[in-house]
């Protein structure tokens, strides 16, 4: 099996499931990050990543994923808008 049907077998998200998963991620992240158990876990010396990332780390890179796909969004549909009106003109 190449590469290629291994891609065309994967299900295609559309980009309001792909803002539902990476919403529920971030809650679950965010739900791990206040639990007594992990705030242990992170408070402890022995606590490192390669990079010094800490769960808030990740919790935030969802939240600008999340606002990337958004602002996407907005400017999608402003573009969509203009060239409906830009149609309508020459019409």
């Amino acid at each position: 099996m190449s590469d290629q049907d291994t891609v065309q077998r994967q299900p295609s998200l559309t980009t309001t499931e792909i803002m539902t998963i990476i919403l529920g991620c971030e809650q679950t992240l965010r739900f791990v990050q206040v639990s007594p158990n992990y705030k242990q876990i992170e408070a402890s010396e022995r606590f490192s990543t390669s990079n010094d990332l800490k769960m808030g780390d990740a919790v935030q890179a969802l939240m600008e994923i999340h606002e990337a796909i958004l602002n996407i969004e907005f400017y999608s549909q402003v573009e969509r808008q203009a060239n409906v009106r830009n149609n309508n003109l020459t019409a």
